[in-house]
């Protein structure tokens, strides 16, 4: 089975009360975890493949390289005769995404203002791990207003891409907590990945880029159809 394919309202939250008594902040992912922003991402990258005439990538290999940083991810996509292009179509993929309102979108998925502020109510820190550029992470947090609930920030161009742990680790310093001490909550394998990387607690959301089936191999300690769910476990 594909990581895309399979169920996406799978709910396993079992464990949750193992581990709850040792979080102290809660740590997201922003594209396909916060917003609904998936399929931005996609035309953006078809837009910018046609741009230069080159075969437009497989929905599924444009969904597996979100979360890295977008150099990275874009140069993975082009062919092997092509990777020389990788900063030009980087820098076309930002100039489209600038030029069109619609790609630039901050759409939140339903219940992530309640969930912020129920965390904040129970002095639980919130911290932000995501490839996204640290002037891209920014502009989402304060268009949502979610930039008032956050105390730190990680983001694609100060660390290495996911699943190296250095993310997490840099956002748990920046919180002046251990690692164990966060719980980590992404739509792709690579945050799960980095979460167990970087000696974390995982929450797997089916929102975004993996199905919950296709989750099931890379074992997050509790998996939930969306962040709106950790709403009952938080309360």
């Amino acid at each position: 089975m594909h990581f895309t394919e399979g169920k996406r309202d799978l709910v396993d939250t079992e464990q949750f009360q193992l581990f709850k008594h040792e979080i102290k902040a809660v740590v997201f992912d922003i594209d396909g975890t916060l917003t609904d922003t998936i399929g931005q991402i996609i035309e953006c990258t078809r837009l910018t493949f046609s741009h230069y005439s080159l075969p437009i990538p497989p929905v599924t290999d444009i969904k597996s390289i979100i979360g890295k940083k977008l150099l990275e991810g874009l140069t993975s996509l082009l062919p092997q005769d092509k990777k020389a292009l990788g900063e030009n179509v980087t820098a076309t993929y930002r100039s489209y995404y600038a030029a069109d309102e619609k790609l630039r979108q901050n759409i939140l998925f339903s219940g992530v203002y309640e969930l912020f502020t129920l965390l904040k109510d129970k002095n639980y820190k919130i911290g932000i791990a995501s490839g996204k550029s640290t002037a891209g992470v920014n502009r989402t947090l304060k268009e949502t207003k979610l930039d008032v609930f956050v105390d730190a920030i990680c983001s694609g161009d100060e660390v290495p891409s996911k699943p190296d742990k250095a993310m997490m680790l840099k956002v748990a310093e920046r919180l002046s907590l251990k690692p164990q001490e966060l719980l980590g909550v992404g739509d792709a394998g690579m945050d799960i990945e980095m979460y167990h990387n970087a000696k974390s607690h995982s929450c797997a959301v089916e929102s975004g880029v993996w199905s919950g089936d296709g989750f099931k191999a890379l074992k997050p300690e509790i998996t939930v159809p969306d962040v709106s769910h950790l709403i009952k476990l938080f309360s």
